[in-house]
C-alpha cells in the first residue's frame, strides 16, 4: 500500500473515530438532560366539570400535561406570574411577544404539556376556544372559564 492510500485510511479511520465519539458524547448529554427531568403530572380539562387536579404542587424539571376532554378546543393562559423558561419542546404552547408561554388551541382529544423550570406558584384559566359563530359572526352560548394552579416548588 502506498504511503498516500496509508494516510487516507487512517484519515478516514479518524474521522469515524471523532463521529463515534461525538455521537457517544450526544448520547450522554441526552441521559443527562433526561434525568433533570422529574417525572410528568397529567390535568384533565372538562368543559362542564372543569379542571381535575384544580391545584398541583410539583418540582422543578416536571412536565405537566393537560388533556383535553372537553367538547371543543380550549386555551389556558397563565394570570400573575408568567411561565418565561421551560425544559424541552412545549406542545401547544407558544411565546408571545413578551417572552411568555402561552397555548394555542388545544384541540378536542387533544394534549398540550409544558415543563416547568423556574419555582413559583402559576395560576391559570381554562376557557373554551372562540373559533367564529354562524352567519352572523357571534358566539353561541356563554363561554365557560376554569382556573387551575400549579406550585413549582
Amino acid at each position: 500500500m502506498k504511503t498516500s492510500q496509508k494516510i487516507s485510511v487512517l484519515l478516514l479511520a479518524a474521522v469515524f473515530a471523532c463521529t463515534a465519539l461525538i455521537s457517544q458524547a450526544a448520547a450522554e448529554d441526552k441521559i443527562q438532560a433526561d434525568k433533570a427531568i422529574k417525572a410528568h403530572k397529567i390535568i384533565r380539562l372538562h368543559y362542564i366539570g372543569g379542571i381535575n387536579k384544580e391545584e398541583l404542587t410539583i418540582e422543578p424539571g416536571t412536565t405537566v400535561i393537560w388533556v383535553n376532554d372537553a367538547r371543543a378546543s380550549v386555551e389556558i393562559q397563565f394570570l400573575g406570574k408568567q411561565v418565561t423558561m421551560a425544559c424541552k419542546s412545549p406542545v401547544h404552547f407558544i411565546i408571545d411577544e413578551n417572552g411568555s408561554f402561552i397555548s394555542d388551541r388545544i384541540p378536542q382529544g387533544s394534549v398540550a404539556s409544558l415543563c416547568f423550570v423556574e419555582k413559583g406558584e402559576y395560576e391559570y384559566m381554562m376557557r373554551k376556544s372562540i373559533q367564529g359563530g354562524g352567519a352572523s359572526g357571534t358566539y353561541r352560548g356563554a363561554i365557560k372559564e376554569f382556573k387551575g394552579k400549579i406550585i413549582v416548588k
